[in-house]
């Protein structure tokens, strides 16, 4: 018990990723966590890789694709992924297209307005990810299922050849930049992002995480299956999509309005009752399962309850900052209410990890209390700036 309950507290706190005080010593306070949220207003512009891609139209065969070429992007303030987040880590799939996007050198809070459409699962909150539709929209990308027949490799050097990016699940397994956690340690389902391949060198380049890394030799034939273990065995071929770049996306009044439609669109989607009232209606379940299963459900549970709903609301947050810098006035309660919505999800997940430690449940009430009233200021506010259109009906003609 004593190193359950030391692994949870260690990991609630490195979770929390506030400031250090002087000395080393980290705050845990709820005055110290809202400092932290506060300093997402103040981040450091960081400018994108300066190698991205145009696309231009080229036939071939009769099939018109899209040839991807290099040039310089445009500067990117990176408002994702910073240090200073409350939640730096939302998702595999989620963070990959966001670090894919910058590298394109668009701005991904563009295309945000789907999280206000996140609901409470019962088991987990919604896995929260771009709409492929909204992507087509914003940024001039389809995204579509690639069909996988051959190896692994041949797929990618044919995609890739055209100037497209493949998003695969691999296993972590041989993902060298998971090192902290699953790289030859454990297998671990995840997805990349790749848009470079060397079949002759063994060498590929891949977005996953926070980050643009590179596999080669063992890892690149462990992760395309080429070693006779993973190539000659009884193995499902791995789901995965190709992403193409079909026209530019859209800059300035466009892009704001294409955005405002596609709010308009999710927030007609929004759920009939506030997910965190009925996530509250089971949540002293939930404690009790905790406390019986222990330390590695605990993980498991904060992944898939408080860090997504967290991180999709601080998402929101920034959704509400892009609009707010292109002419759409949003109410700064609204926006207030987002990002406490995330912080309080960050409070909520270290009282479960101190309930671990002694033992005892914690109904967190006033955490839940928090969460509901935000999200209700949250709905309550989009709906009164934007509206919400009926969801049958195309989100943006």
């Amino acid at each position: 018990m004593a190193t359950a309950t030391g692994v949870a507290i260690q990991w609630a706190v490195q979770a929390l990723r506030l400031p250090s005080r002087p000395g080393g010593m980290r705050a845990l306070r709820r005055n110290d966590m809202e400092r932290a949220v506060a300093t997402t207003a103040t981040t450091a512009t960081i400018a994108p890789r300066t190698a991205t891609t145009a696309t231009t139209a080229t036939d071939r065969g009769g099939y018109r694709y899209a040839r991807q070429s290099p040039h310089l992007a445009r500067p990117v303030q990176r408002w994702l992924h910073h240090e200073a987040s409350v939640w730096q880590e939302s998702n595999c799939y989620m963070d990959l297209w966001i670090e894919l996007l910058y590298g394109w050198g668009l701005d991904p809070r563009a295309a945000l307005a789907f999280t206000v459409a996140q609901d409470y699962e019962g088991d987990h909150f919604t896995f929260f990810k771009y709409p492929p539709a909204d992507l087509e929209l914003l940024y001039g990308t389809v995204v579509q299922e690639m069909a996988v027949y051959d190896t692994l490799q041949a797929h990618l050097a044919e995609q890739v050849g055209r100037g497209h990016t493949v998003l695969v699940e691999v296993d972590s397994y041989y993902l060298p930049d998971t090192r902290a956690t699953a790289y030859r340690q454990a297998h671990v389902k995840t997805t990349v992002a790749i848009d470079r391949i060397d079949p002759a060198a063994q060498r590929l380049s891949y977005y996953h995480s926070l980050g643009y890394h590179s596999a080669e030799d063992e890892d690149y034939r462990g992760l395309l299956r080429l070693t006779p273990a993973l190539r000659d065995g009884n193995i499902l071929f791995p789901y995965a999509e190709c992403a193409k770049r079909v026209r530019a996306p859209l800059r300035d009044a466009a892009a704001a309005d294409a955005a405002a439609a596609l709010m308009r669109h999710h927030l007609g989607r929004r759920p009939a009752l506030n997910p965190v009232t009925r996530w509250r209606a089971d949540f002293d379940q939930h404690v009790a399962v905790i406390l019986a299963r222990g330390d590695a459900y605990f993980h498991h549970y904060g992944f898939n309850l408080p860090r997504q709903l967290g991180a999709n609301f601080e998402m929101l947050h920034h959704c509400l900052a892009w609009f707010g810098e292109h002419g759409y006035h949003v109410p700064a309660r609204v926006a207030r209410a987002a990002i406490s919505l995330a912080s309080e999800c960050k409070v909520l997940q270290f009282r479960l990890a101190r309930a671990m430690a002694r033992g005892r449940p914690d109904r967190c009430a006033g955490s839940l209390d928090t969460m509901e009233c935000a999200y209700e200021t949250v709905i309550a506010g989009l709906l009164s700036s934007f509206g919400a259109a009926d969801p049958a009906q195309p989100a943006y003609a």
